[in-house]
């Protein structure tokens, strides 16, 4: 028993450890991003074809380049760091030999990426700040500088000797993000008459470099961004707010190039609505907004067969896949979505282009709208770790105890030889159904309307098994007749030297359980929409996995005085749970989920 609490504990323990933040080298990490940003932004206007045109920046960007050794030395050590220190180098060398400014920059970008991605460095915040009172706090704050609209031209401006940044400046914002913006107002600019605000609050800090980040964007870059990310442009690289407030302008035109489209007008866009990302759970109504915009682009083009087929795919590869979700928190939005879903595939058969314009732009805000919706419902890292925790130990408890009443049984018996066929069975259904997951997880993906007959005909099935299974749980529920079954079942198996249907028995009854749980997790594993309710689920099939090796234990030692009768009435009718055959997960916006 120590063993296993012992092991247990090692489990979690090597879980957690990863999680506990390194606090004492994050102002380091932070100064050395904000060391880069620093130079990559201020050493191109200071040297021209290689002659310096301002002394005392220059002076300053040397001893910038310089620092940045330092700063990477007090960094704990890590496998890429002399490649980064060797990165650094060509930055002191670069900058000693007067080196066109582009040259910097570009080293300076890639530096930054590298330390970010070497360190786990967080550069985004866990949620999308409050915008509602930025603009009096950047009033309050900010304007006595940097001028009402961010053009450096406040009343302060003209008596500083370092002149504030102007952040409609495209040149200078180029190479920056928000992350970078974050960072100078956190932590300042020693040396410049830009103080740290650490009086405000992190969100605070956050919103305000989300709003100047807006101010070097034009309207017409906003507009082209919308239809680009629309058109479901970028969707792989911008998937979550740290994808967003990590990127320059300078880096999403590098992403733009590769993909044939405008990264820096998709960018300007999603820095105008950080909340489209807020939410990893929403790539099925992006797919549907994107969808929609393609069929829109067909119609124009006169191919009405392809603007149908897309407007078929915007539904049952988009919308049909969150509708679930959706009906539990706002029904009538999702009956209102379905119905103007319908209109558009009518009406992307016709030539009708200026009425499917303006349907399409209704269908975008409300799909936004449910976007919110389900974002505002989402599973918290406590109610993920209870739900996985119950699931598996739910259906684990199940297994162990069909698997203890074999076992029993073959003791009584004197039939221990065929012990190796069960522990064969049990190992062999476990590793199936961790197969099963990765399969489900990594392999399967099939069209909306393939989806549809392929779980017609697997409910179907679904439904034969579960009434076999319920008779056969209904006969069993008696403690004797579940007796004289086992026995029955050994005794066919010993006399017919046919032991591994044993096995069969031990594989089909864990295997069962084992599917039902990754139907269960998958489910869940839909609305974990951040880090730590990822780490609160994994943490949740631990702790389960804990408590099911102590059941184990202590079950095999009682194997004979185990309550079968009470146990699956249990197991029948679900009445430990929110009604009979559901359960729920608290704080989970699905409500209660059928298990039988």
């Amino acid at each position: 028993m120590i063993k296993l609490f012992l092991r247990t504990f090692v489990l979690m323990s090597a879980f957690l450890l990863p999680m506990i933040p390194l606090a004492a080298h994050a102002d380091a990490s932070q100064r050395l991003v904000q060391m880069l940003d620093y130079i990559g932004v201020d050493y191109p206007p200071t040297v021209e074809n290689g002659v310096v045109v301002d002394d005392v920046e220059y002076t300053e960007m040397q001893e910038f380049s310089n620092e940045l050794e330092n700063f990477l030395n007090t960094m704990p050590d890590n496998p890429n760091k002399a490649s980064l220190l060797v990165m650094v180098a060509q930055i002191q060398q670069g900058v000693s030999e007067k080196v066109p400014g582009a040259e910097i920059s570009s080293l300076t970008q890639k530096l930054k990426a590298d330390l970010i991605e070497s360190y786990q460095i967080v550069v985004g915040p866990a949620r999308v700040p409050d915008m509602s009172h930025v603009q009096a706090l950047y009033e309050t704050d900010c304007s006595s500088c940097h001028g009402l609209l961010g053009y450096g031209d406040g009343p302060l401006a003209s008596s500083l000797e370092i002149p504030p940044s102007n952040f409609h400046e495209m040149d200078r914002q180029y190479s920056r993000s928000v992350y970078d913006l974050y960072n100078t107002i956190t932590l300042g600019v020693s040396g410049t008459p830009m103080p740290a605000f650490a009086q405000l609050n992190d969100e605070q800090r956050w919103a305000l470099a989300f709003m100047v980040s807006q101010y070097s964007g034009k309207k017409e870059q906003r507009e082209e961004g919308k239809l680009l990310w629309q058109q479901g442009q970028l969707h792989k690289f911008f998937h979550s707010l740290s994808n967003l407030t990590g990127t320059s302008y300078a880096k999403a035109n590098e992403l733009g190039e590769h993909a044939g489209v405008d990264g820096q007008a998709i960018l300007v866009y999603l820095r105008s609505n950080p909340k489209l990302l807020e939410v990893s759970d929403n790539v099925a109504i992006d797919t549907s907004i994107a969808m929609l915009a393609t069929s829109l682009k067909y119609a124009r083009a006169g191919d009405s067969m392809a603007a149908h087929k897309s407007a078929l795919s915007a539904y049952l590869d988009g919308f049909e896949l969150v509708e679930p979700s959706l009906v539990v928190v706002d029904r009538q939005l999702k009956k209102a979505i379905e119905k103007e879903m319908i209109l558009f595939r009518e009406l992307s058969k016709t030539n009708r282009v200026d009425e499917l314009e303006v349907l399409q732009e209704k269908l975008v805000d409300l799909l936004s709208q449910a976007k919110e919706t389900i974002s505002s419902t989402q599973m918290s890292p406590a109610a993920a770790f209870a739900g996985s925790f119950i699931i598996l130990l739910r259906e684990g408890v199940e297994a162990i105890l069909v698997l203890a009443a074999i076992m029993t049984a073959l003791v009584k018996t004197g039939r221990r030889e065929a012990m190796k066929y069960i522990h064969i069975g049990w190992v062999s259904a476990i590793v199936l159904g961790v197969a099963t997951w990765w399969v489900a997880e990594n392999l399967i993906a099939i069209s909306g309307a393939d989806r549809e007959t392929t779980e017609g005909f697997a409910a179907l099935f679904a439904a034969a098994i579960l009434l076999y299974v319920g008779f056969w749980l209904h006969n069993a529920s008696h403690s004797e007749r579940w007796k004289k079954y086992i026995e029955h079942k050994i005794d066919n198996a010993m006399e017919n030297r046919t032991l591994w249907v044993l096995g069969t028995v031990a594989f089909i009854a864990v295997y069962r359980e084992m599917f039902e749980t990754v139907l269960f997790y998958q489910a869940m594993w839909m609305q974990i929409d951040n880090a730590e309710t990822e780490q609160g689920f994994l943490l949740g099939i631990l702790a389960a996995i804990g408590f099911l090796l102590v059941i184990a234990f202590v079950i095999m030692r009682v194997g004979a005085r185990l309550p079968i009768k009470q146990f699956f009435q249990i197991v029948l009718t679900g009445r430990y749970f929110c009604r009979p055959g559901y359960f729920r997960f608290a704080g989970s916006r699905c409500g209660c989920y059928h298990y039988s």
